[in-house]
This record gives structure tokens, C-alpha cells and sequence, in this order.
């Protein structure tokens, strides 16, 4: 079937009109030919079967022998036509001439007595519609049959049936082309209601995310409008999500830059040189928070589903990543006097993903489990298969984190009461939004569950998204 390429809703419905209505007037173009040939030459045929019984009312006997007396009226009226050619010939039982044209040849098939047959022959160069009639001459004690042949060229034939098809098929295209102007006019028509929903998204204001009517829309734009509103609601919690994320981060930025501020003028007002040393080095810690919040705001960008669309997708081995990113821990964590291992049985484990997010998401597991334990405290970063699933966690044998706070630590700059460590509450909210760029599912729960001690968070990537193992 033909496929025209067109974006126009218009055009296409009435592309599939002109698909089913063209065969239509093909068929009927086709019928109309048949049928205008049929009755042309059914006319036409009863026409030169009432001249061959003309013609059989002038055939006699005498005195045994048939002749046929043919007045000029009866000759006229035979031969007269303005528009063919008129042959005819009447043979005796012998098949011998009488009287009309020689060079007619008789059809293959005789008829039957006071049966006649029609038949297609030639004349020279001329295509003649014949007819034969066989006159049974014993009523005029004669045996055998006369034969009349009598024919016609086509002209008038193919000019009544030209006639015919023209009168039938002038009101079918008239009627294809009425209904195309009609059908389009109900498109145009149809796709008021579309025109009406374009001006009503082009009025609406950018901040606006109220649903659009959908009850008294027409039927079929009611999907589209359900699943638009749908995207509003979306893109409401998105607004409100990152309104709300903005004022977070503009309130965690303040603190630190107040506290630089104030620890910048102390040092300036001190005269002595260890109050200013000491004033330096709050400021240099007070630094090094604001560029750790500063770098955390950047990873959590970059986890953002929008960020992660320009973001390249391809094999990554998790096994040779959790080493090379636990190995550069390692010396933070033998300064804090924290034991950090890599639990890995496994040769390779490729994944779909990107290598840059999940070292940011691997880094600030491991920072979590070392800033936030004391010392003596065993890390250990595990890999294996389990159910057919990737299960990427860092465990630890530290304290812990409440039941009622496991779900919390993954909102955005929330931190939990009574922690000493510095730091803004933005780890796991990038763990998860990276896990979420992966089709992956974050968990977190007690090390030891039935002691209720020990924090192990892991990152779960379903089957389809494992690679080779």
C-alpha cells in the first residue's frame, strides 16, 4: 500500500480517503465499461435480429426453387445507416448465395432452425458484429434451411457505449469530488477543537501548572489531554522540588560564607599572631566546607535526569571501579584510623552506565561511612550477584542510623541531629538520583539487623542493565 510522508493530520486523513476512494472509482469505471458494452450491443442486436426476420418474411418457393424478391423500400431501409456499415446475405439449404454481399462467413456454430447466433468476423479491413438466423423451409415445401446473415460495423456501438460510461461516471467523480470538499470541510471543522487547546497552552503563563479541562473536551483529544496534565503534575513537583532545593542551597551557602566573613574580620581586628593563626585556620576549614558544598551542588546537577540526557551511556566494569575509587579513600581513612576493604569475588561485572557518575556515586558512600564513623570502624565495599541482580554496597560496623532516620538521609541537606562531622546533608540525595539515572534501586539498613548496629547502603541494578559477568 502507498504511504505518502506528511505531519499534517489533515493531509493524511484525507490521503487514506483518496486511497479508498480511488479503487472505488476504478471499480466503478471498470462496471460501467462492461455494462455499457453489454446493453449497447444488447440494442443493437435486437436491431439486426428484427432486419433478419425482415429479411426471412421475403423468402418464397417457386416451382421448388427459393428466391427472395427484395423491394428498393426494403433495400433502403437495410442498407441506409449513417453511421456503419451494412452487410447482409441470404443462402439456400445448399449454402448457396441468392442474393447480398459475397466474403461473409458464417459463424462456427450453426444455429438451430428458427434459432439465431451472434458472432464477431471481418470484411476486408472492417471488424463486423454479425448475426445468423435459420429459416426452416419446409412450411414452404422446401428442404432445409435458409441461412441469413446479416451484420454491422461498431461505430454506433462504441459511440453509445462511450455515451453510456460518460453519463455514468460524470456523476461518480462529481460525487467522489463532493465528498472530498465535504469531508475536508468536517477536518477543518474537527480540528477546531486542537486549534482551541493550541491558543488556550500559548495564553497560559510559564509558572502556570494547573491541569487543563478534560471533561469537556472532545473524546478523542481527552487521552492527549490526560496524559498532559499528567506532565504538569510532573513538572509542578519538579518546580516545586528544585524552588525548593534553591532555597535549601542558598540558605547552606549563607552559613559558611557568613562564618568566613566573621572569622576574616576577627583575624583582621587580632594583633596577636597566634589568635590570627587561629583565625586562618578556621577560615581554611570554614573554606573547605564551602568548596565541598560547592562540589556536592555540582554532582547533584550532574544527577539530575535532565543533566544525564547529554550524558553518554556505555559498558562500564564495576570491579576494576570500586578498587581504583576505594584505593584513593585509603589514606583519609587510615588518618581517621578506619579500616577500608574491597569485598570482591568476581573477575569483571559490566554494567550500562557511566563511569563518571558512579565513581561520584561510590565516592560519597565511602566518604558517608568515613566521616561519619568513629575510629576503628571496618568499611568494606562489596560486589557481588544476587537473585541475578548487581549489588553494589558499602557496609560498615559503626553505630548506626535510626530506623526512623534511614529514610530521611536521602532528602537534600537534611542531617541528623547531634552530628559533630561538617557537612550538607547532600551524599545520599546524590546516591539515589544517580542510582535512579541507572534504573537502580537505593537500600539502606542495619549491618548487624538483630543488634540494630552498622549502616549498609546498597545500590541494586536490575538484570536487564547487566552486561557480561
Amino acid at each position: 500500500m502507498m504511504h505518502i510522508k506528511t505531519n499534517s493530520i489533515r493531509q493524511k486523513l484525507l490521503n487514506w480517503l483518496l486511497i479508498l476512494l480511488i479503487p472505488s472509482l476504478f471499480l466503478g469505471t471498470v462496471s460501467a465499461y462492461y455494462l455499457a458494452n453489454y446493453f449497447a450491443n444488447l440494442a443493437y442486436d435486437r436491431a439486426l435480429f428484427r432486419v433478419a426476420l425482415a429479411l426471412a418474411d421475403q423468402v418464397e418457393v417457386k416451382d421448388g426453387v427459393m428466391v427472395v424478391d427484395l423491394p428498393d423500400s426494403t433495400l433502403n431501409l437495410i442498407e441506409y445507416d449513417p453511421d456503419d456499415w451494412v452487410y447482409y446475405q441470404i443462402q439456400d439449404p445448399d449454402h448457396n448465395i441468392v442474393i447480398g454481399d459475397e466474403g461473409l462467413e458464417l459463424p462456427k456454430v450453426m444455429p438451430k432452425a428458427r434459432a439465431s447466433v451472434y458472432y464477431e468476423t471481418k470484411l476486408g479491413n472492417r471488424a463486423l458484429h454479425m448475426v445468423a438466423f435459420n429459416l426452416p423451409l419446409a412450411d414452404l415445401n422446401l428442404n432445409g434451411n435458409a441461412t441469413i446473415l446479416i451484420g454491422e460495423t461498431t461505430t454506433k456501438r462504441d459511440k453509445m457505449a462511450r455515451e453510456i460510461i460518460a453519463i455514468m461516471l460524470i456523476p461518480q467523480i462529481v460525487l467522489i469530488i463532493l465528498v472530498i470538499l465535504l469531508v475536508n470541510l468536517g477536518i477543518q471543522r474537527g480540528l477546531v477543537s486542537l486549534e482551541k487547546l493550541k491558543n488556550l497552552i500559548l495564553k497560559r503563563l510559564p509558572a502556570d501548572t494547573h491541569p487543563l479541562e478534560e471533561k469537556n473536551a472532545p473524546e478523542e483529544l481527552q487521552p492527549l489531554l490526560h496524559a498532559m496534565n499528567e506532565l504538569l503534575v510532573k513538572e509542578k513537583a519538579a518546580v516545586d522540588e528544585r524552588r525548593h532545593f534553591l532555597a535549601n542551597a542558598a540558605h547552606q551557602l549563607k552559613t559558611p560564607l557568613a562564618g568566613l566573613k566573621i572569622q576574616a574580620e576577627a583575624a583582621l581586628r587580632e594583633s596577636d599572631l597566634a589568635g590570627m593563626q587561629h583565625a586562618l585556620k578556621q577560615i581554611s576549614a570554614g573554606s573547605d566546607n564551602l568548596a565541598r558544598l560547592a562540589n556536592q551542588l555540582l554532582s547533584l546537577a550532574r544527577a539530575e535526569p535532565e543533566a544525564n540526557l547529554v550524558q553518554a551511556f556505555e559498558a562500564v566494569d564495576l570491579v576494576p571501579l570500586i578498587h581504583e575509587v576505594a584505593s584513593d579513600w585509603v589514606p583519609s581513612a587510615l588518618e581517621k584510623n578506619i579500616d577500608l576493604g574491597v569485598s570482591c569475588k568476581l573477575q569483571q561485572l559490566q554494567i550500562n552506565g557511566n563511569a563518571l557518575l558512579l565513581q561520584e556515586l561510590l565516592n560519597n558512600l565511602i566518604d558517608n561511612a568515613i566521616r561519619y564513623n568513629q575510629a576503628g570502624t571496618k568499611v568494606t565495599v562489596c560486589l557481588e550477584i544476587d537473585h541475578h541482580e548487581a549489588v553494589l554496597s558499602v557496609q560498615d560496623n559503626g553505630l548506626g542510623i535510626a530506623s526512623k532516620e534511614q529514610q530521611k538521609v536521602f532528602d537534600r541537606f537534611y542531617r541528623i541531629l547531634g552530628t559533630t562531622e561538617s557537612g550538607c546533608g547532600l551524599g545520599l540525595a546524590i546516591v539515589r538520583e544517580i542510582a535512579h539515572q541507572h534504573h537502580a534501586r537505593v537500600e539502606l539498613a542495619y549491618t548487624n539487623v538483630q543488634k540494630s548496629l552498622g549502616t549498609t547502603v546498597k545500590v541494586i541494578f536490575s538484570e536487564s542493565d547487566i552486561l557480561t559477568v
